[in-house]
């Protein structure tokens, strides 16, 4: 991959990191209110709910301007 295209795309995850990031908190809340967890071992429930609590965790910290995306091109700049 070159230089210019692994830029780029880090630029296209940088503008859709809070839409992916409130995605995967929907899809996770979803399944956890539609018991969907468990199907799965107690083990594997305690995982995924950790999971949400991250991703819950991340999503507020990212909504309160406390999670910012810096690219490597713009630090090298600077």
């Amino acid at each position: 991959m070159t230089d210019k295209t692994s830029a780029n795309l880090a630029k296209v995850r940088a503008e859709k990191f809070g839409e992916n990031l409130s995605e995967a908190l929907d899809i996770m809340i979803d399944f956890s209110l539609e018991n969907k967890f468990d199907c799965y071992s107690i083990e594997e429930q305690n995982q995924l709910e950790r999971v949400l609590e991250i991703l819950t965790d991340c999503f507020d910290m990212w909504d309160k301007g406390q999670i910012i995306l810096v690219s490597k091109e713009r630090e090298t700049i600077e």
